[in-house]
């Protein structure tokens, strides 16, 4: 089980990103919870990601995880490190020192699907040589941005010298593909609970089939235009 988050306590300022921001409070008592003898998959804690390299990933839930002793990954825009909202490399090297993982999130968070391959080759090769000629060391994990992906940018991940490549997609399970579960704000502690003990509802994967089919109905520029004015 590999969970997804994204901001904590803040949102960015990206229209949905509200969705996916996590209370402070609800961070500490889930990492809490995972970090506890109540539960285990296969006799191994789940893996914890964050998506965005938002600053509050280095305020907020870095100083929780140090605390109880626990690694996540890290995955990084990385042409916005340093601008405002967003960790500095100062605070990404400090998360790599500590012993977490850092990936690439891509450059600017577009939806590689509609990019053409000089584009995509830019969001998915230049990204990974940023963060490596500043962390100094190899990059072999990469984070779908927004979540649209086909064989193109798969194939493309691959060429870039990726070994894994994380998606939102929680059906994902193949030795080069990995789906994660996204937490939500909206989740109490219950609906958390129950997720990591038992996976996603019936309710939960329904939402999910249903986003996907909207994505293939509408394409990724038309879906994201239409989500974008939804949630202003």
């Amino acid at each position: 089980m590999i969970l997804t988050y994204h901001a904590i306590e803040k949102a960015g300022a990206e229209a949905g990103n509200e969705l996916y921001c996590v209370s402070l409070e609800k961070f500490r008592w889930q990492i809490e919870y995972l970090h506890g003898t109540r539960y285990t998959v296969h006799g191994t804690n789940p893996t914890v990601t964050f998506d965005d390299g938002d600053i509050t990933n280095h305020t907020h839930a870095y100083p929780v995880l140090k605390e109880k002793g626990l690694k996540a990954h890290f995955f990084i825009l990385s042409g916005k490190v340093g601008e405002n909202g967003y960790m500095n490399w100062q605070q990404i090297r400090e998360l790599r020192d500590a012993g977490m993982t850092i990936g690439s999130h891509g450059m600017s968070h577009r939806i590689l699907t509609v990019l053409s391959e000089k584009e995509l080759d830019y969001e998915l090769r230049e990204s990974k040589k940023i963060l490596e000629d500043n962390l100094g060391q190899p990059v072999e994990y990469f984070s779908i941005p927004r979540g649209f992906y086909d064989h193109k940018v798969i194939r493309k991940t691959q060429e870039a010298g990726y070994k894994t490549v994380f998606t939102s997609n929680p059906e994902d399970n193949s030795s080069f593909l990995l789906g994660r579960i996204t937490i939500k704000s909206s989740w109490d502690l219950a609906k958390f609970e129950r997720v990591i003990n038992n996976g996603l509802s019936f309710t939960d994967l329904a939402e999910e089939f249903i986003k996907n089919l909207l994505k293939k109905l509408f394409g990724a520029g038309n879906y994201d235009k239409v989500r974008n004015n939804l949630l202003k």
